[in-house]
């Protein structure tokens, strides 16, 4: 046991690991002289952020869309794996398998590693009653270890070396009674295909529903090709990206006589279908995307007939899985009430596009003013750009604001982070915004703010 890589990786989300930060450390186990220097690499995934992992460790799309991806850092840093012994806090579940999962999705040859788990250590050596638990801050804080900043990949590596050291002379271990296990992947899942943009995965998932909602009523109008191009042109920018590019000549071909049938429109939604089965994104937020396309599609001739309601009701009764998830409840809310007596009159038609228009516009809808917040009941929801939840505390409480930890009643307004706010564009609402929407409907009056909008009107 002669060279030891104390490793950490941060990933951008929970099912695909796609790594985003590497922190790396590699020297000689009984000297401590350095193989190779330190690095702190930040990765760009070319995959979707999970909002979980972003609270984790506050590396967003935006941070790392022009660092490197992992092929053009791995010829550079694969000498530190290499007939090494790898440490690091559960170590093999997370950051190996994490490492060994992109090198696969890459199509790069995997070395044979070898590994200790400081987590495997920590509870052989240290008695449970001696610590609340086992995490790395907690082990770090029983040796008098400081972290610099947890949850970066480098800190974190750098940590897992001190805390490593620290087990071994506390215990008075050598190579001889330190387990070094061969790691052995995983195969129960396969990395899923990814699109790097989260606007695009939207995007694509949604075009499906429009094309649903489009062929709801057997007709295809002048103002629904009208949207069909509109699309067109606002995802042209994506053209070079293979998720979409194939998408886009099949489009182009269909509008090319300016008649749009409901053969094409199917051979288009197969297309998209073929995609949809490998997009990484959750059944709700995918079907809930759907909706909002289908939503899109009606409203694009400015009128609701008879017909579509009806296929409407029936694909939400198909997908009543979407209960309690906006904007599935008030549409069905809206559905109901306009198709009790069987018959859509003119201002129940306009009535249902308005509602329709209102609430496929969810950021937008998000944009209150506030132009004092002293004695104000506030509860943060998200991840902010301003800081961390501490500073935006701190700032609110600077001001004569009052910070709660959810969402009552009494809440005067729910701030939401920048990359929350994101992730409500993509038709996925928080538990928080969900209360006080609910609260609203008994007749609150909770302002939900968006973070730009706070720190540039707040006085």
């Amino acid at each position: 046991m002669d060279k030891v890589t104390y490793f950490d990786v941060e990933y951008a989300n929970n099912k695909n690991k796609a790594i985003c930060q590497i922190g790396i450390m590699c020297e000689d186990f009984l000297s401590g002289e350095p193989y190779y220097p330190e690095r702190n690499i930040y990765i760009n995934p070319e995959d979707g952020f999970d909002s979980f992992c972003v609270q984790v460790h506050g590396i967003t799309h935006e941070k790392v869309k022009n660092a490197p991806a992992l092929p053009e850092v791995w010829s550079s840093i694969e000498k530190y794996f290499t007939n090494s012994i790898i440490v690091g806090h559960n170590v093999a579940g997370s950051d190996i398998d994490a490492l060994v999962r992109n090198l696969e999705r890459y199509n790069i040859d995997i070395p044979e590693l070898y590994y200790v788990c400081t987590l495997d250590l920590a509870k052989e050596y240290i008695p449970s009653y001696a610590v609340k638990d086992y995490r790395l801050s907690t082990l770090c804080e029983y040796f008098g270890i400081d972290i610099d900043s947890e949850h970066d990949a480098f800190d974190d590596a750098c940590a897992c070396a001190d805390l490593f050291k620290a087990i071994v002379d506390e215990y008075s271990l050598d190579s001889r009674t330190i387990v070094v296990n061969k790691y052995v992947a995983n195969k129960t899942h396969d990395f899923t295909a990814y699109v790097s943009s989260p606007v695009l995965r939207k995007n694509m998932s949604e075009f499906y529903g429009v094309l649903e909602g489009i062929a709801l009523d057997n007709e295809v109008t002048c103002d629904e090709i009208q949207a069909l191009i509109n699309w067109k042109n606002e995802n042209s920018i994506y053209s070079d990206q293979k998720e979409i590019k194939n998408i886009l000549h099949i489009l182009d071909k269909i509008l090319l006589d300016g008649v749009v049938t409901f053969g094409e429109i199917s051979a288009l939604k197969d297309e998209l279908d073929s995609y949809l089965d490998l997009i990484s994104t959750s059944a709700i937020t995918l079907s809930t995307q759907k909706l909002d396309g289908i939503l899109k599609g009606i409203a694009a001739d400015g009128k609701i007939t008879d017909t579509e309601c009806k296929n409407l009701q029936e694909w939400m009764y198909s997908n009543i899985h979407l209960s309690n998830h906006f904007p599935f409840n008030k549409t069905m809310e809206v559905l109901n009430k306009v198709l009790e007596d069987k018959i859509i009159t003119k201002e129940e038609s306009e009535f249902f596009i308005t509602t329709i228009n209102d609430m496929l516009d969810p950021v937008g809808s998000l944009k209150e003013h506030v132009n004092n917040i002293e004695n104000k009941h506030i509860c943060l929801s998200g991840v902010f750009a301003y800081g961390q939840k501490a500073d935006v505390e701190k700032y609110i409480a600077e001001r004569g604001g009052i910070v709660e930890p959810s969402v009552k009643r009494t809440t005067d307004i729910l701030l939401i982070g920048d990359c929350e706010c994101q992730e409500y564009s993509n038709g996925t609402y928080g538990t928080k915004v969900k209360k006080a929407i609910e609260y609203n409907g008994k007749g609150c009056s909770i302002k939900i703010v968006k973070e730009t909008d706070f720190f540039s009107d707040i006085k």
